[in-house]
């Protein structure tokens, strides 16, 4: 079976071009075909962790791992300061098969309903595979969505984007503001946190959520969250899978209380995230549906995903049973 390195699916022969459908191809690269030379991107992995500081100064790629902008020029991404299509990502030393980890994530977030950014999984020219992410914030006609971060919607600097004294519930509520109350912002946000809780993803940190803004919009009022773009399992990682999550569930736990559950169970469980809708203003019973339909889908879509990613058996397998203790977890 033909599976493409960027949608995960399978492909019929005659749809396969290289490593991808021909879909994924013209969608993601705008080719119609592989290059002569096969797509790659330029150099290795480690010559990126020496050029990312200086093509990323200035621009607004936030997190920790390495990212590089890059255009796509003759079948090969290069890096580039001005005018970049693409966000490209090796794996860190600490984070052996990352890009391909993430990339199995991503297409479950999409496979349970999230919108996500555009990627892919192309191979630096030592054959190492990269994760590729293409940009969003520009149009084609060349004008751009106004992006802002969490952190930068909550009045929070930058190093405290991770803070012990901050909790999701109260992030949530700052983000409805920032939307002008859009209740849809509300639930998109508590999805994004039982998904993260559910695969494992303790980096959902205020740099990591962000809304936009139309281009040209002379509001300031937020519209909705981005399409997702950088989410990953620390499973696999146990020197980074210290923590459930980033931040703290509920705002009383930034004081020590926590749920009974979580007080007898250790975890959380489906009240927790019941008393997030509950306290963001969803409602107790529509966060139990709400949760509910989530680690349902979630639980129909995610082992046929990792059996197609490109992960070797050992991550795939701890990717594999990091979800199924989130499922075991929200069943509670």
């Amino acid at each position: 079976m033909l599976i493409c390195n960027g949608t995960l699916k399978p492909v019929q022969a005659n749809q396969f071009e290289g490593r991808y459908s021909k879909t994924h191809l013209k969608k993601m690269f705008a080719l119609n075909a592989m290059p002569i030379n096969d797509l790659m991107i330029k150099g290795t992995a480690e010559e990126i962790e020496h050029l990312a500081p200086q093509y990323v100064k200035g621009n607004s790629v936030s997190g920790v791992q390495t990212k590089l902008l890059m255009s796509l020029e003759n079948g090969r991404l290069v890096p580039k300061q001005t005018g970049a299509q693409y966000i490209v990502k090796p794996a860190p030393k600490n984070f052996k098969h990352l890009p391909e980890n993430e990339l199995a994530i991503m297409r479950l977030a999409q496979a349970v309903g999230f919108n996500v950014a555009e990627c892919s999984l192309v191979p630096f020219e030592n054959g190492e595979l990269g994760y590729v992410v293409k940009r969003f914030d520009i149009r084609p006609q060349g004008d751009r969505f106004l992006i802002e971060d969490a952190a930068s919607l909550c009045n929070i600097h930058p190093k405290n984007k991770g803070s012990d004294e901050l909790s999701y519930e109260w992030t949530l509520k700052k983000l409805f503001i920032a939307s002008g109350h859009n209740k849809a912002v509300l639930l998109n946000g508590f999805r994004q946190v039982l998904f993260a809780y559910l695969v494992g993803n303790n980096d959902l940190h205020l740099k990591n959520f962000s809304l936009y803004r139309e281009p040209g919009c002379r509001s300031t009022i937020m519209q909705n969250f981005t399409p997702l773009y950088d989410i990953l399992s620390v499973a696999p990682y146990p020197n980074y899978a210290t923590e459930y999550l980033s931040l703290s569930l509920l705002e009383s736990e930034t004081q020590g209380d926590f749920s009974k559950a979580y007080d007898n169970f250790g975890y959380y469980t489906s009240e927790d995230f019941a008393l997030l809708a509950e306290n963001i203003g969803l409602g107790f019973k529509q966060g139990q549906i709400f949760s509910q339909k989530l680690v349902d889908t979630v639980e129909n879509k995610f082992k046929d995903i990792l059996n197609r990613s490109l992960m070797p058996e050992n991550i795939a397998n701890a990717v594999q049973q990091r979800i199924e203790f989130g499922i075991r977890a929200m069943r509670l």
